[in-house]
């Protein structure tokens, strides 16, 4: 038996991405990603055109029930933002000279620790920083990026797709 679902159409797709901003890409990724553990993406339903976080542990599958397209994935195994980039250059200055008065600087929590002594607001700081470096590094050529959106979403929608055939009909 198959089961039929109506998707958002492309215009609507363009018109949902065009309102997005970096952090609203981000910040569901990064609320479900855990280091060494979790990777975190940003979906977008294909249903409802709604943008949410899903965590995906290791060997674990994806939801099947959703039809839906990443936006933006941070890796389990990668730590998207290391100190020098979080800190300015006197706070990281005083990071180090932190770390070297605790008995181990490879605490996982030494950065959470020095941020709150320092009244610095970790978790904002962490998305504005993820949102910069995504709209620099992935949406600077916006047209490029919505194209290789365009791209997954016909993926997901059309089993045989192949985005480099053109047929008559689309030229």
């Amino acid at each position: 038996m198959e089961k039929t679902v109506e998707v958002i159409g492309v215009e609507h797709l363009k018109t949902v991405l065009s309102g997005l901003t970096p952090e609203e890409i981000v910040r569901p990724a990064f609320d479900n990603w855990i280091y060494a553990q979790r990777t975190g993406h940003t979906v977008l339903n294909l249903e409802n055109a709604k943008v949410y976080g899903l965590g995906i542990e290791f060997n674990q599958l994806p939801l099947v029930d959703d039809i839906y397209i990443e936006l933006f994935t941070i890796e389990s195994t990668e730590d998207p933002i290391d100190a020098q980039e979080l800190f300015s250059k006197s706070e990281y200055e005083e990071f180090l000279e932190f770390t070297s008065d605790e008995p181990c600087e490879y605490i996982p929590d030494i950065i959470t620790d020095f941020c709150e002594r320092n009244n610095i607001d970790e978790y904002e700081r962490k998305i504005g920083i993820l949102a910069y470096n995504f709209e620099k590094n992935e949406r600077n050529n916006y047209n490029m990026w919505e194209s290789s959106i365009l791209n997954k979403y016909y993926d997901a929608i059309y089993e045989d797709h192949n985005p480099f055939k053109f047929s008559q009909s689309s030229l």
